[in-house]
């Protein structure tokens, strides 16, 4: 579950008011407790805090169901791999491997820049 709010506060933490995007950043990034997020937050209280990650949760949540970009992050990261896959069985040839190796390049390409 954390991994996931962690792929959506990447996508749509800019989305957020600034409190809920400093908030889920300092719990699922820096994994700081409630009272730590409080303190960093400037002294406020811990149920503040606790609304403010419920609240950008949910946002984020509805973002995700209204736009999906998470769900077709995950599924375009997870052919690449299985491209991966098949061309590690195909470089096994040795008439195939140089072709299989930029091939394997390019997909590393996409993946660096779906992830950027």
């Amino acid at each position: 579950m954390n991994e996931n709010i962690v792929l959506l506060l990447d996508i749509y933490g800019e989305l957020l008011p600034k409190s809920q995007q400093t908030a889920l950043d300092l719990r699922y990034n820096a994994d700081l407790s409630l009272g730590e997020i409080a303190e960093e937050m400037g002294g406020i209280s811990r149920q503040s805090v606790n609304d403010f990650l419920k609240k950008g949760k949910s946002r984020l949540a509805e973002l995700e169901g209204i736009l999906g970009n998470a769900a077709r992050f995950l599924r375009i990261s997870k052919e690449l791999d299985n491209v991966n896959s098949e061309l590690d069985k195909v470089s096994e040839s040795s008439e195939n491997y140089d072709r299989a190796e930029r091939i394997k390049i390019s997909v590393g390409k996409i993946k660096k820049a779906l992830n950027s």
